[in-house]
């Protein structure tokens, strides 16, 4: 079977299981777009997060963050679950869907193919800006230190027992530790 020319298998696809159809198709796409549309707010909500200085709205965006993602999986399941029952491969992407559907491919199964990946490359510019931004963060979090202990930080290294290993930590400059 793997080893088939994809027209073999399809001379093999039999009719699709009721409930199975294109219209089907379109509407798991539909809410695929939605929940990446969802998972764009709660981007934009740990950004403000960040720049709020706000802990608690970061690590409360993170989770919002895994729910809409596995969502987002059980919807990428069904759609190549229907993919597979519509063309008898589930492992063809959005942008082959047109080729694999054939005649079968409708004016709503590519507006809703369009939204998807639009939304997606939306959301991929928004996680880089993230990126980005929490980089930043922590490296002004990393200067901070720096200025405040008086020197580089090194990075800590740990040994088998979990204890620091080497060297001491510089002293304070900022700091006086004297009493």
């Amino acid at each position: 079977m793997y080893g088939e020319p994809p027209s073999a298998r399809s001379a093999r696809f039999t009719a699709p299981s009721p409930g199975v159809s294109v219209d089907s198709l379109v509407a798991t796409l539909e809410l695929e777009a939605r929940l990446l549309d969802e998972l764009l707010v709660v981007i934009r909500e740990q950004r403000a997060g960040v720049a709020g200085e706000n802990v608690d709205r970061v690590n409360d965006s993170v989770f919002a963050a895994h729910r809409v993602i596995r969502t987002m999986n059980e919807a990428r399941t069904r759609r190549r679950t229907l993919v597979g029952a519509l063309t008898g491969s589930e492992d063809v992407g959005l942008e082959d869907l047109e080729a694999s559907l054939g005649s079968a491919m409708t004016d709503a199964v590519r507006e809703a193919r369009k939204r998807v990946q639009a939304t997606a490359r939306t959301l991929s510019r928004e996680i880089e800006l993230n990126r980005r931004i929490l980089r930043d963060a922590l490296r002004s979090g990393d200067e901070y230190m720096r200025a405040l202990l008086g020197s580089t930080l090194a990075a800590p290294g740990y040994d088998a027992e979990a204890r620091t290993v080497g060297g001491t930590r510089p002293s304070g400059v900022l700091i006086n530790r004297q009493v």
